[in-house]
């Protein structure tokens, strides 16, 4: 057959071919989701493709007696190259979709893929598949020039040129092959590092500081899945932000409710601090002023730290300060305190220990209540002596109804009275051993006779060169009075 007939027929078939993909282009691959554009379009460049070997080989099997080798040569070169032409056509759509997300376009998701399809899996796939049709192209090419070299004349001359021939052909479509190879390598290298790079420059954004980063998963395979977990890590690092920033709030609002300052009281030297070991606590300390000569030292310990206790503990504040506006007696103010605390804590499994000390500095007399705290301590004037005040009753919240009685004493003078949380005690350090409360007597009776901030300073030392950097369990409150 003379080349022009031949580029004819091929011409022919691929415009009828060129026009059905036209026809199909908006229908079949612009019209789907962004993450399927490119198998589509891999399939319909293909599909064109074979639709033109198929029209050109009829063709020329009906019309024009070709053998059938001929033919069929000519519809698998044109699935080889529709193969070769699909998959170039998926990879250039699949960087205009990935163009066209990182810009800033709709229509991308930045879930994870239903269906991860592995980069290695679809590698064996693809040189399968070429493979596959390499043989059968090979295959074909050689029986058909088999058979036409069977039917020349045995003149030298004729079977040289007729060799000539056919290895010019297997020489033309190894180099069309290597061609089409060596464009689909650097494409697909050129979209790997693509990928690569528009994940790693969000990443360099997320590092800086921006959160609403979100990475395209233009993918099913492990660079989807790349893009789809760094978008769940940022939006897990979103909400953790904005739950610290709400900590902060939580954090600045309890620091507020804690006294600006100790009350002065003629000779009395008063000091009281909270440390908690998260940005919100559970303990709180508070001074009320009930009367023209007492004043109420409170401080609390709620199970647990946090959040929870956080807020049970602002509640209570505001009922101790309440009920000490409404009632005189200290045990009637823990009565009522624990009544809406057992209302707050009901069925939670929480509770609140509280101590409150009334100092009458007009009677030099002490009344006070422990509700399931540890009773203070007492550091008397002289060395050595010490005492507690005791007495009993549960913590708020577990016995609903309880009626919590005063315990009174006589005015400690010249003395100390401590009153902490089991913070202090529980602190751990090496091996795992805890401060105790035996440390916590040696520093009191050692400042006895210091100023009330200064022992505070020194049992808070003493707790950090006991912990030697490791990170406390629990909050920890402490106050001290200093009696004339």
């Amino acid at each position: 057959m003379p080349p022009v007939h031949l580029g004819a027929i091929l011409a022919t078939s691929f415009a009828v071919a060129l026009a059905v993909r036209g026809l199909y282009m908006r229908r079949v691959v612009l019209a789907a989701a962004d993450r399927d554009q490119p198998s589509r379009q891999f399939i319909l460049e293909m599909g064109c493709c074979l639709l033109a070997g198929l029209l050109g080989g009829l063709w020329m099997e009906a019309h024009i007696d070709f053998l059938w080798v001929s033919g069929w040569k000519l519809v698998l070169g044109s699935l080889a190259a529709g193969f070769y032409l699909g998959l170039e056509g998926a990879l250039l759509r699949l960087r205009t979709v990935v163009l066209r997300a990182t810009a800033g376009g709709g229509g991308f998701t930045a879930a994870r893929p239903h269906r991860l399809r592995s980069l290695s899996r679809r590698f064996l796939l693809m040189a399968a598949i070429a493979t596959v049709l390499l043989m059968g192209l090979f295959g074909l090419i050689w029986a058909g020039d088999v058979s036409w070299l069977s039917s020349l004349d045995r003149e030298p001359a004729v079977l040289a040129a007729a060799r000539r021939s056919v290895m010019l052909e297997i020489a033309f479509v190894m180099a069309v092959l290597l061609a089409g190879a060596s464009r689909l390598i650097l494409l697909y290298a050129g979209n790997l590092h693509f990928l690569f790079g528009t994940i790693t420059q969000g990443m360099a954004r997320v590092r800086q500081g921006d959160l609403t980063v979100r990475l395209p998963v233009a993918t099913a395979d492990e660079f989807g899945l790349i893009a789809a977990e760094a978008n769940a890590m940022i939006e897990g690092l979103s909400q953790r932000v904005a739950l610290l920033d709400a900590l902060k709030v939580a954090e600045d609002v309890q620091r507020n409710l804690l006294p600006t300052g100790p009350p002065r009281i003629a000779g009395l030297d008063i000091a009281a601090s909270s440390d908690y070991c998260d940005e919100t606590g559970g303990d709180y300390y508070d001074f009320i002023q009930t009367g023209p000569s007492k004043t109420v030292v409170v401080v609390g310990d709620v199970a647990g730290h946090g959040v929870g206790p956080a807020l049970l503990m602002a509640s209570a504040r505001a009922t101790v300060r309440m009920a000490a506006a409404m009632y005189a007696d200290p045990g009637a103010v823990v009565s009522a305190v624990n009544s809406r605390v057992a209302e707050d804590v009901y069925g939670t499994g929480r509770f609140l220990t509280l101590f409150y000390l009334e100092i009458d500095a007009a009677a030099k007399h002490l009344r006070w209540v422990r509700a399931g705290h540890d009773p203070a301590l007492v550091v008397g004037a002289s060395q050595g002596e010490i005492a507690e005040l005791a007495g009993g009753g549960p913590p708020l919240g577990v016995v609903e109804g309880f009626r919590y009685v005063a315990s009174s004493g006589p005015w400690p003078a010249g003395g100390v009275v401590f009153i902490g949380t089991d913070g202090i005690w529980e602190t751990r350090g090496a091996n795992d051993a805890m401060f105790g409360k035996r440390r916590l007597l040696d520093i009191l009776h050692g400042t006895a006779d210091k100023p009330a901030d200064r022992i505070l300073e020194a049992v808070a030392q003493a707790l950090r060169t006991f912990a030697q950097g490791r990170p406390r369990q629990d909050d920890i409150t402490m106050a001290a009075i200093r009696f004339p």
